[in-house]
């Protein structure tokens, strides 16, 4: 008897199932009113995914040179700008395989948070009038940069401390901003450690052409964005609190020195209690300065490399040629 009712059972779901299926063949109309009323699941995204960087957003590093801290100067500045920008870096083929060698730096390139290549054809940064060519080319921040609007350029040379209160997104209201040359200067400022807005240099770019061997780029720039209608750059008070470099300030969001970290200027580094001042704040200089904490702080330990001692001359340069 328990074998009758367990075989009835398992032959009901087969019978049910071609039963069910007979009835899509006799009653067709039926049939498509029934399957109008079963629940569809799409699989398809309407949207890519969309990214956590903004495109709008980069830092940019240009090197050549593959020095030891390119790397660690690199990730740290990636670890102290707001996570949604993007990097770019530009170098020789030897920077490029130095940094490639890097796990970390891979994995960043993996993620797209980081772009590394070789400078187009026919741009280079070998030397200082070789730079302020790049950064004055059109099609290098309307081709090679798009889509960016908001640029961090920062050397080698430069640092933005971990220590700092200050955001780097607070500076984007400026069509530029970078280290103070002068108090007074109602615009303008050093390059080297810049932020600059990418659509403003373009206006400038597509109506006038820098003649070679004249101003730094940065001067050349600055002169001419000042007078955009409607331009918006900090001024050299503002300044101060961005970034040091001729002109002391207490807590700046960064440093930028000059010539690979050997031109420090006396207003920010002139005596052993600034240079204390600004390692105990800014531990991360260490990295773009070749000399250890002793030397540093202490000329006694370093009596035949002083080049912190004194200023860089700029009596036959304009200012901002450093970079």
């Amino acid at each position: 008897m328990e074998l009758s009712v367990k075989f009835i059972r398992r032959a009901l779901l087969p019978i049910a199932l071609l039963l069910f299926a007979w009835c899509f063949v006799l009653f067709p109309n039926a049939s498509s009113e029934v399957i109008s009323r079963v629940p569809r699941v799409n699989f398809e995204f309407p949207h890519k995914t969309r990214s956590p960087f903004n495109e709008t957003k980069v830092a940019l590093l240009i090197e050549g040179r593959p020095l030891p801290h390119l790397t660690p100067l690199l990730l740290h500045y990636m670890s102290v700008v707001p996570p949604d920008w993007r990097f770019k870096f530009f170098g020789s083929d030897e920077a490029v395989q130095h940094l490639n060698r890097s796990h970390v730096v891979r994995a960043h390139v993996n993620d797209g948070k980081l772009d590394i290549s070789t400078l187009p054809e026919g741009m280079s940064m070998k030397g200082q009038e070789a730079t302020s060519q790049t950064f004055t080319n059109l099609t290098f921040y309307r081709d090679v940069l798009y889509p960016a609007e908001f640029l961090l350029v920062f050397q080698t040379d430069a640092m933005i401390c971990a220590n700092s209160k200050q955001n780097l997104d607070d500076w984007l209201e400026y069509d530029w901003v970078g280290a103070s040359w002068n108090t007074g200067d109602r615009f303008g400022g050093n390059g080297g450690l810049s932020v600059r807005r990418v659509s403003k240099i373009i206006k400038v770019l597509e109506n006038q052409i820098r003649i070679p061997h004249t101003q730094p780029e940065d001067v050349w720039l600055t002169q001419r964005l000042g007078l955009l209608p409607g331009a918006h750059l900090a001024n050299g008070t503002e300044q101060q609190k961005f970034s040091a470099e001729m002109l002391f300030s207490e807590r700046p969001m960064g440093f930028h020195t000059g010539n690979g970290g050997e031109w420090l200027h006396g207003g920010v580094w002139g005596t052993p209690e600034l240079r204390k001042k600004m390692w105990e704040y800014c531990p991360e200089i260490k990295m773009m300065l070749p000399m250890d904490e002793e030397r540093f702080i202490d000329p006694k330990m370093c009596p035949s490399k002083q080049n912190w001692k004194r200023d860089a001359d700029t009596s036959d340069n304009l200012p901002g040629v450093f970079l």
